[in-house]
C-alpha cells in the first residue's frame, strides 16, 4: 500500500501509526513513546488437566513392565494361553477408551 501524502489518506495514516511530519526536516517522528507490550498466553484448567494426565501416563509402571515381562517369557516358552474372550474384552475396552479420550 502506498500513502501518497495528500488528503485523507495521509490524515489517517497520520492517526492510525502516530506519526507527524517535523516542519524543517520533513521526517516522521513518533507522538508518543511505545510502551513496551509483553505477550501473554494463558492456559486453561482443561489444558492444565490433559498436560497432567499426559505426564502420568508417559511414566514408567513398574507393575506393567512385569506384567509384559511375565507374557514374554511365557510366549516364549510356547506356555502362553490366550484367551478369545479376554482379548474381545480388552478390544472393547480399547475402543470404548479411544472414543472417551
Amino acid at each position: 500500500m502506498q500513502i501518497s501524502g495528500h488528503g485523507k489518506v495521509d490524515h489517517l495514516a497520520k492517526v492510525l501509526l502516530g506519526v507527524h511530519e517535523a516542519e524543517n526536516v520533513g521526517a516522521r517522528q513518533p507522538t508518543t513513546q511505545a510502551k513496551a507490550v509483553k505477550d501473554e498466553v494463558q492456559i486453561s484448567a482443561q489444558a492444565k488437566e490433559l498436560q497432567r494426565i499426559r505426564e502420568l501416563v508417559n511414566q514408567p509402571d513398574p507393575e506393567r513392565a512385569e506384567r509384559v515381562e511375565r507374557i514374554k517369557r511365557a510366549f516364549d516358552s510356547g506356555t502362553y494361553d490366550i484367551s478369545g474372550r479376554a482379548v474381545g474384552d480388552a478390544l472393547i475396552k480399547q475402543v470404548l477408551t479411544d472414543a472417551v479420550l
